[in-house]
């Protein structure tokens, strides 16, 4: 062949040969705990300007370690820089910023350094104020990093802040710091909340400003009368010690009290909340003036709540409206009107929570959603126009959508146009807000959208790089019938590969807790990423949402009461007996694995329901509710003296002799939350019956098992175990 004939056929092989893709790559453990390539890097700290023209947010700078602020302008979608982190300078060290809030009129910045965490939600840092027009930086509290629930008034002339179990405010004129409380100890708790009102109620801020500025709205807490639990730390020749109060069920809680403080005078005034010290107060709002408190009260049983109205200045109070239940009632939060004396709450008195609209005499004016489907919650009201904005599930219970109501009840409609997951920062004006948006397999992206749900434009597509170089494969939700024709979701992750002639071994992941929701069409993150790591391996991966769960309405959640062990394993087997009909499934290599509450279904199922699981892997596990806390116990299992039965069925340690397959029980010595104490008593069980487990214990870790090597040794661990057990 003549040369300038080979150089037309390889210019002709050139252009009709196809191109050679891309290697892909599987996933490595290292990838997804041990690296940052696998995250998402969404929008964060976003904060609006009061008047809805601009928004500012955070950006890591080129630092890395440091946050610059940045301004995003509405109109245009210019961004330019606020703040440099380079800027933020006290005593010639840098500062760390963690967060930051402005006052109303732009002048000062509130800077929270290097965050040092408590509990599950508290945190403790630094503060640092920043005069925008001078540049100068000065530290609250001579630079105290034990600073908690840090926040401007209103009115952007003070800054209060909780140190040493007290409540203290600054005077941003003048910088003079004034004691709010004085009596604080390590029993008497101003202005924070005790450990269980943190964990179970879902917050750490335990005091409120008034729409004025002129009071201070907080909790005390007496917990002299609580019990101590110890934690030990082992690391050290001589361990060390801490005593958490933390009150288990039956035991006796802290005592509450709801009080008024005047910045002026220092004065204290306490709300009436009535004499029987046996209550709940897990929530205190601001109405539409200063001169009343709003709170809700519950009684121990967790069934019947009281919305009260009190007065700011006498204390004096009066229930306007109450709700109760036949097993339990999950807290609500209220949105009082601004121009009218009304209240809008959440209630599932209808069988599904749902919308409602009061006065503030507790008169009905109007039930704005109904029908067979649930309110997540309230967003905001747009009262010029008469509009409610709330999360829901209308479309489908496994999406989290975002809604408008009118106040007469009429012209319901979703705004949120991506099937999903939403969660929204309104802007003040409601005109615009931003939308943290993902769905099973889509990353979390962040969109500005009108208040009528079209796109403004997308502010952070949530695009993951590194995901281009794998054979990504995503859950895929399904319905089935159980044997008593009851419809369950669920969902699948199979093998990039999937051959349906082949059969593989299931690795199902459950929770099954009381109104929580496993099975969702959301961005899963760390854990989607790890179950994707095992289709690698040769696995099936499978989760479904039991009876008792939520989403579904009152009646489907209520099965769980009194029993938590009963619809969880029974629904979780009728799961095991949906996989064996299918022809790609090898039923004899099922296995199961779990977290918290999904570490107590774990042993469950491989101990009841032994027949169908042959392995399974349980994380922090609860084995005897007796051991856990009272408010979370309590509210789903009863009263112990009232519920003796449903106590005694749903104790694992009664269980254990049941148990045929491999376990693997894991769990942190300084878990705050599930003591170890509960992994210990059933392996203490299992010595007396000699059944054999397996044990691990993380040193000193807490409930979420983190910190520095430690998820990727676990889940190692977690993925040996499988591999050579299932």
């Amino acid at each position: 062949m003549h040369i300038k004939n080979i150089i037309t056929f390889l210019t002709i092989l050139l252009f009709v040969s196809p191109i050679i893709p891309q290697q892909k790559q599987p996933l490595t453990l290292n990838d997804i705990f041990a690296s940052n390539v696998l995250r998402t890097t969404p929008i964060r700290n976003i904060q609006w300007r009061p008047d809805s023209k601009a928004f500012t947010f955070t950006k890591r700078n080129s630092d890395k370690n440091f946050l610059d602020i940045y301004k995003h302008n509405i109109k245009t979608g210019h961004e330019s820089m606020l703040i440099s982190g380079s800027e933020l300078v006290y005593k010639s060290e840098r500062i760390k910023m963690s967060s930051y809030s402005w006052t109303a009129d732009g002048i000062f910045l509130l800077i929270e350094g290097p965050v040092k965490s408590i509990w599950r939600h508290s945190t403790q840092a630094p503060f640092y104020l920043l005069n925008v027009n001078t540049k100068q930086i000065s530290a609250l509290a001579n630079n105290n990093p034990h600073l908690r629930n840090v926040k401007l008034s209103p009115d952007g002339k003070y800054v209060g802040f909780v140190r040493d179990h007290n409540i203290f405010v600054v005077d941003l004129s003048t910088g003079k710091e004034k004691a709010i409380t004085n009596n604080g100890t390590d029993n008497i708790l101003n202005g924070e909340f005790d450990w269980v009102y943190e964990e179970e109620f879902g917050l750490a801020d335990a005091w409120r400003w008034s729409p004025d500025s002129k009071k201070i709205a907080y909790w005390q807490f007496d917990q002299t009368r609580v019990k101590e639990f110890n934690l030990i730390d082992e690391m050290y020749p001589y361990n060390k010690v801490f005593d958490l109060k933390y009150p288990k069920v039956g035991e006796q809680n802290a005592i509450v009290k709801i009080g008024v403080a005047e910045i002026e005078t220092g004065n204290t005034t306490w709300m009436d909340i009535g004499k029987n010290e046996d209550i709940y107060i897990p929530r205190i709002f601001w109405t539409n003036s200063s001169s009343t408190l709003s709170l809700l009260r519950l009684n121990r049983h967790q069934n019947y709540l009281e919305i009260i109205m009190a007065n700011s200045s006498s204390g004096k109070s009066k229930v306007i409206i109450t709700d109760k239940d036949s097993a339990w009632i999950d807290i609500i939060d209220l949105i009082f009107l601004k121009s009218k004396d009304q209240i809008i709450l959440t209630s599932e008195k209808s069988g599904y929570r749902h919308a409602y609209l009061y006065d503030y005499s507790g008169k009905l004016i109007k039930q704005l959603t109904s029908g067979e489907w649930e309110i997540s919650e309230l967003a905001c009201v747009v009262e010029e126009k008469n509009v409610l904005f709330f999360y829901g599930k209308k479309d489908s219970p496994i999406e989290e959508n975002i809604y408008y109501v009118n106040l007469n009840g009429k012209d319901l409609k979703r705004i949120s146009k991506n099937n999903g997951w939403h969660s929204a920062i309104f802007s003040p004006d409601k005109k615009f807000y931003v939308d943290y948006y993902s769905n099973a397999v889509t990353p979390t992206t962040t969109i500005l959208n009108n208040s009528d749900g079209t796109e403004v434009r997308v502010l952070n597509s949530g695009k993951i790089l590194a995901l281009d170089n794998h054979n990504m494969v995503y859950p895929s939700f399904v319905k089935y019938r159980t044997t008593d024709g009851t419809e369950l979701n669920g969902y699948f992750i199979k093998p990039y590969n999937f051959n349906p002639k082949k059969k593989y071994p299931v690795l199902v992941y459950g929770y099954g807790g009381p109104g929580s929701q496993m099975v969702v069409d959301r961005w899963g993150g760390e854990r989607t990423f790890w179950h994707q790591y095992m289709t690698e391996q040769g696995y099936i991966i499978f989760c479904t949402d039991n009876r008792g769960t939520g989403g579904r309405g009152k009646a489907f959640k209520n099965l769980s009461y009194l029993d938590l062990s009963k619809w969880s394993v029974r629904d979780q087997t009728e799961g095991a007996k949906y996989l064996a009909t299918l022809p790609y499934v090898d039923k004899n290599r099922i296995g199961f694995w779990g977290w918290s509450g999904g570490g107590y279904l774990t042993i469950a199922m491989l101990t009841r329901e032994a027949d169908y699981f042959k392995t399974g892997v349980a994380v922090a596990p609860v084995s005897d509710f007796k051991l856990y806390d009272a408010i979370w116990t309590e509210r789903y299992m009863g009263l112990t003296n009232e519920n003796i039965d449903g106590y005694k069925n749903a104790n694992l340690n009664n269980t254990a002799n049941g148990l045929k397959g491999k376990l693997l029980i894991i769990h942190g010595s300084g878990d705050d939350n599930v003591h170890y104490q509960n992994t210990l008593q059933f392996i203490n069980k299992c010595i007396e019956i000699n059944k054999q487990v397996d044990m691990f214990i993380y040193p000193n870790r807490a409930h979420s098992i983190s910190g520095g090597n430690t998820r990727l040794h676990l889940f190692t661990k977690i993925t040996d175990y499988f591999l050579r057990n299932l």
